[in-house]
């Protein structure tokens, strides 16, 4: 809820994030983050990075907290942008976070992205079979991640992403979901 979700590490440790009520959004827990973040470690430092499907933002602001550069947040529910908004200044964040109130898969069409090419992609989509293998084509068609990029991709957990063009790396599972590293194929 909306008092339960904190920056678990970095320069905004503890302090809560804004949220929407209801069950329209799906927050990453606490407990993923923090293992998302303690795979990537040092990537995080100084990296521009694209959140999709941002929700109200949690990986994103999680990210700027532990160092990133920049962070691009793609949420299509207006509402959940504000929330991104609201927290980017909450959190004295707002010159290093831009929101683009779109759908994912039209903003990656389109590919006007001003912080490509990125280090770092998290791609949340909502839950659905096949949900992220679907995204995968389009985004690696956008041209927007570094060479040494990477995709962290949150999915169910019976539902590993694969297509053509990328390298899938470890998957890490806690309870229902799923984390797994995707690489584009060099």
């Amino acid at each position: 809820m909306a008092g339960d979700i904190r920056i678990i590490a970095g320069s905004a440790r503890g302090r809560r994030l804004t949220s929407t009520r209801g069950q329209a959004v799906r927050p990453t827990s606490s407990r993923v983050r923090e293992a998302i973040f303690s795979i990537l470690g040092a990537k995080v430092r100084d990296a521009s990075v694209l959140d999709l499907f941002a929700g109200i933002g949690a990986l994103g602001l999680e990210a700027l907290s532990r160092g990133a550069e920049q962070v691009d947040f793609v949420e299509k529910a207006p509402r959940h942008a504000a929330c991104i908004r609201t927290n980017l200044e909450t959190l004295g964040f707002t010159a290093q976070g831009r929101v683009w109130v779109h759908d994912v898969a039209q903003t990656l069409a389109r590919g006007q992205f001003t912080g490509a090419p990125y280090d770092l992609v998290f791609l949340d989509p909502p839950y659905a079979p096949g949900a992220v293998a679907r995204l995968l084509p389009p985004l690696l068609g956008a041209d927007i991640i570094a060479p040494s990029g990477v995709v962290v991709a949150e999915h169910p957990q019976r539902d590993v992403p694969e297509a053509p063009g990328w390298e899938t790396g470890r998957t890490y599972r806690y309870g229902k979901t799923s984390v797994t590293l995707l690489y584009p194929a060099t």
